[in-house]
């Protein structure tokens, strides 16, 4: 299976999300956030490991003040149950494996 981001998935009004892959072991997420575009503040009881396929955002560590800025390339990974979001500084396509599957959608 070859997996691309579709450059062209953007939405004005609000982020989109692609579901890719969904086994029992994880599920792989594409997010499409127009700048200024954010993903709030969340946890999950999985690992979360997310990738700036395109673009550039803020990755918010535990609280919205504490943060790494992410460009095309870079990865950040978050344990189980450590808040956790970000938000586009430029257009960006964000890859998202989360393991274990959680098995339930996040609301965003």
């Amino acid at each position: 299976m070859i997996i691309k981001p579709d450059i062209t998935k953007f939405s004005d009004e609000k982020v989109l999300t692609e579901l890719i892959i969904s086994v029992n072991e994880f599920r792989l997420v594409h997010f499409y956030l127009k700048t200024g575009q954010k993903v709030n503040l969340h946890a999950s009881k999985s690992h979360v490991l997310t990738t700036v396929l395109v673009g550039k955002g803020k990755f918010f560590i535990d609280n919205e003040e504490n943060f790494e800025i992410l460009n095309t390339g870079q990865s950040i990974y978050y344990k189980p149950q450590q808040p956790h979001g970000f938000e586009a500084l430029e257009d960006m396509i964000v890859q998202a494996i989360i393991s274990p599957n959680p098995q339930q959608k996040l609301s965003l």
